[in-house]
């Protein structure tokens, strides 16, 4: 009896396995009923995220505009079933060269989220301007599909990993088509599970969209790529009065730091600042050089918190560091960042004007 008891659980164990083995090739290795061995057009169908039915020229769509199509078309859109085919095709904003008559303008994209397997949706507004997953809230950046997380990280997926993407192609009416993709990870990507991308093809691309935005913006301050703390540059986002640089790490850690950039052409006192309650004891204000620096902990809750913002005025521009760290390690940072490397001894304290 004892054998057979066993016998049963080795079983049990087994087909545990199985399933789980079953399923995931399921998901992450979907097959398709054709595989396409050349070029096909994309075509938009009939839903409300499409602004039209047919085949896509270059110039349909306009910058920061999006669609969604299925790949291969002969698969049926409307059919939950094909969540796996249903890709994004996005054309990207001015800034990033998305006013170019070429399909360098445009990106597609799996619409299967890496971590929920949910259907993620490209967001063209002003301020946002990149992709999520509407269930974990995992955010992909439009450019190359790179993810990240923005908040609270404990389990995300790595930052090399990408949405996959299709290589898409202009023929001589100016449709816009796909080409054969290959199925791996180092080339177009696995859907539902990913595509790779290393560490040092991150940081290129962040590099020239700081290049893109140094072009595009009026403003001439000079942002980090690579933050001290190991975090580095992982999105750009701009609006009509400002820009917002979010940096994520290699690791799962509580929260990374982020930047805000807003013009206000204002005097840089203490009522133009961007503050969470009112002006209390705990904000402090700081000279560097000509230039002076107001710290608070995040939210204005007491002393010690290892959650300081500092916020300066330069340039016709309002600078917001959320460093997420405390007040020592955080103004070091800012300090090495903006202002040359000054050191923090070097700092003189004022008083906070018109509190």
């Amino acid at each position: 009896m004892k054998t057979l008891h066993i016998s049963k659980f080795s079983i049990f164990i087994v087909s545990i396995v199985v399933f789980a083995i079953a399923t995931y090739v399921v998901i992450v290795y979907p097959s398709y009923s054709t595989k396409p061995d050349k070029d096909e057009r994309i075509y938009f169908v009939s839903n409300y995220r499409n602004s039209f039915e047919g085949y896509v020229r270059i110039s349909d769509m306009k910058p920061s505009s999006f669609g969604v199509f299925t790949y291969p078309s002969s698969y049926n859109y409307s059919d939950n079933a094909n969540a796996y085919q249903r890709f994004l095709l996005i054309r990207l904003p001015v800034w990033l060269g998305g006013d170019k008559e070429d399909i360098s303008s445009y990106r597609a994209y799996s619409m299967l989220d890496l971590e929920s397997h949910c259907m993620i949706r490209y967001w063209p507004q002003d301020g946002r301007q990149k992709i999520e997953d509407p269930c974990h809230f995992e955010s992909y950046r439009i450019i190359d599909g790179a993810s990240y997380f923005f908040g609270i990280k404990f389990m995300s997926k790595p930052v090399e990993d990408a949405l996959p993407q299709l290589d898409l192609g202009v023929d001589s009416d100016g449709y816009i088509y796909v080409k054969p993709p290959t199925w791996t990870v180092d080339k177009n990507g696995l859907i539902g599970d990913g595509k790779h991308l290393s560490k040092e093809q991150i940081l290129k691309t962040s590099e020239e969209m700081l290049a893109d935005y140094a072009k595009t913006s009026k403003n001439s301050i000079q942002f980090p790529l690579e933050l001290d703390d190991k975090t580095f540059l992982i999105d750009i986002v701009p609006s009509v009065d400002g820009t917002w640089f979010q940096y994520t790490s290699d690791d799962a850690i509580m929260a990374n730091p982020s930047i805000d950039v807003i013009f206000c052409n204002c005097t840089g006192t203490v009522k133009d600042l961007h503050l969470y309650g009112p002006v209390d004891k705990y904000l402090k204000a700081w000279r560097a050089g000509n230039v002076t620096i107001y710290a608070s902990p995040y939210g204005n809750v007491p002393e010690g918190m290892n959650n300081y913002e500092f916020q300066f005025f330069e340039k016709g521009y309002q600078v917001i560091f959320y460093s997420h760290m405390e007040f020592g390690s955080g103004m070091q940072m800012v300090l090495d960042n903006f202002f040359n490397g000054i050191k923090l001894s070097d700092l003189e304290q004022v008083a906070v004007a018109n509190r």
